[in-house]
């Protein structure tokens, strides 16, 4: 299940203008510390703009910049867990501190966390987590994890019971993900999905001091249930591309970020001893193509370019992996989920196969040098936002690649605020760097990006952003709803064999690269972040990481 929308820290702007924003704080800023409250770190986060909006289920606002777009939850809203994407199956414990999964995998309780507090002092209780999910169900267009139950009640002030009409412990990630809301101030709110929340009231470990449009501060919460913040606060500044939040990282105008850097090396660790940066593999990437669109709904079309592609260079265009196995799993971390069969079924380049895939579909080569057919020329755009220099350096690869083989790839630049509506709706004939977020399983990743079981027509918004492709064969939607289903470990493995192999058969995605959870930090203040050497947990802003980090002495 997709976790809301996770795009990779993508995010560029130009140096002047990333100048302005940072003159701009000279009113409230002083070198990254805060007056009163200790030490306060620059985060430099994704935002076209600053809102003053905290409501965690709304797009573009303040509370997105502070999750910098990568899908970790918590600063000020909790989780009930923390999902670790770089440990795999080393999820925390948050709100929750245990849980346990019953009646064939159809009950989740849960046991919550005892003392803590609302950044009001109004204790936290199983009645806020009630009231959370049941707004989630009430108000379709908050759900964005696309949580699906039957009931949620409060057994005590401290267990939650959750009931699901099929097993659903295969979608444990997106259920325990949603932050939770105060139910003493959001029953109050008459529409929460036109509620702004500007003075939000959370259970996190850091809490609004200051807000203006260039940026926002969130001081340490000193009354914090897991013990205050060692930092004292963390101030979010908005970039709208990766250039911008690298100039601010390499001059030291920003802490910490969660941005691709191009040559990290050479462009930041090298300036300085204090530099680091850090992408631990966590997913795959490639052309995300639509289904419903010809040429790409053209199985012969999307072969010859997963033959035609020289995926090193395509990798290397940002420092990326090359994808090597066919499933299009993330390697190796996924290796031990690929059936036998597959585990040798490597990507190949091939220019004149990928030709003659073209030529045996009754395509012929034109003047113009590209194929056609029934006088249509093989001819697509790629989608993404004008900012994201990473996806741009990726896509001006793929237009020189697919020229030799004879397919013709048009760049169709949009907003970041766009990029998601357009996916949705299908109103993209492909796109690069909108796969799905870290998974826990193969089957999470498959789900989210093939299951015919979310298929949606062209026009009609995908509300949890799976399947963005339009996937829809009926084989793998009996799959899909049999693998739940399972009650064993050999069940499960011969089901995903047959998903594996319907995703090899028809190239639902053309994975390309694997991509990272970018995280890039000095340690000239403060120290604790994850690293390769510790990989606790990923690198970009989270309040995992936060609450482990501690000041220079």
């Amino acid at each position: 299940m997709r976790k809301a929308r996770v795009p990779r820290s993508r995010r560029l702007i130009s140096v002047a203008v990333a100048g302005a924003m940072i003159a701009g704080l000279a009113a409230c800023s002083s070198g990254g510390s805060g007056s009163d409250d200790g030490l306060i770190l620059n985060v430099a986060s994704q935002s076209d703009s600053l809102t003053q909006s905290f409501n965690p289920y709304l797009p573009n606002t303040a509370q997105g910049a502070a999750f910098t777009n990568q899908g970790s939850g918590g600063f000020i809203y909790e989780p009930l867990v923390q999902i670790n994407n770089v440990k795999i199956g080393d999820d925390i414990p948050w709100l929750a501190k245990s849980w346990k999964w019953s009646n064939e995998n159809k009950t989740l309780t849960l046991d919550l966390q005892h003392g803590v507090k609302w950044t009001d002092g109004k204790p936290f209780s199983a009645d806020d987590v009630v009231f959370t999910y049941d707004m989630l169900k009430k108000y379709p267009a908050l759900n964005v994890g696309g949580i699906e139950f039957d009931t949620i009640t409060a057994k005590d002030p401290n267990t939650v019971v959750m009931t699901f009409a099929t097993p659903s412990e295969i979608d444990f990630t997106s259920i325990v993900s949603a932050a939770i809301v105060s139910k003493h101030v959001w029953s109050k709110v008459k529409d929460p999905t036109k509620y702004a929340d500007k003075n939000p009231v959370g259970t996190g470990p850091f809490e609004l001091s200051t807000f203006s449009p260039q940026s926002f501060v969130l001081k340490a919460n000193k009354d914090y249930w897991q013990g205050a913040p060692k930092i004292g606060g963390l101030r979010f500044i908005p970039y709208k591309d990766n250039q911008g939040q690298t100039n601010a990282l390499v001059q030291g105008q920003a802490d910490w970020g969660g941005t691709y850097i191009a040559d990290a090396e050479k462009t930041y660790t090298s300036k300085s001893k204090d530099n680091h940066y850090w992408a631990p593999v966590v997913g795959s990437d490639g052309l995300i193509p639509n289904l419903e669109k010809w040429p790409l709904s053209d199985i012969a079309v999307r072969r010859a370019i997963s033959l035609g592609v020289d995926r090193k260079q395509v990798g290397a265009a940002t420092d990326s992996p090359p994808a090597t196995n066919q499933t299009g799993l993330p390697m190796p971390a996924f290796a031990p989920e690929v059936a036998p069969q597959y585990k040798n079924l490597n990507f190949k380049y091939d220019r004149a196969a990928a030709q003659k895939q073209l030529t045996d579909a009754g395509y012929a080569k034109g003047g113009d040098g590209y194929y056609q057919k029934a006088g249509k020329r093989v001819e697509f755009s790629v989608s993404f936002p004008a900012s994201y220099t990473d996806i741009a350096a990726r896509a001006q690869v793929l237009v020189s690649q697919l020229k030799d083989i004879g397919i013709k790839l048009d760049i169709d630049t949009t907003s970041v605020n766009d990029i998601n509506k357009i996916t949705a709706n299908g109103q993209f004939d492909s796109t690069i760097g909108y796969p799905v977020g870290p998974a826990p399983r193969a089957f999470n990743i498959y789900q989210a990006m093939m299951d015919p079981n979310q298929y949606h027509p062209i026009g009609e918004p995908t509300p949890t952003f799976e399947n963005i492709e339009r996937f829809n064969d009926p084989t793998a939607k009996r799959l899909f709803n049999e693998y739940p289903l399972a009650t064993t470990d050999a069940e499960r493995d011969k089901i995903l064999a047959q998903i594996e192999g319907i995703w090899i058969d028809q190239l639902p995605m053309i994975v390309m690269f694997y991509w990272g959870n970018y995280g890039d930090w000095s340690t000239a203040k403060v120290t604790g972040f994850p690293s390769e050497s510790n990989p606790y947990f990923a690198p970009y802003p989270n309040p995992v990481v936060a609450l482990k980090l501690k000041p220079v002495s």
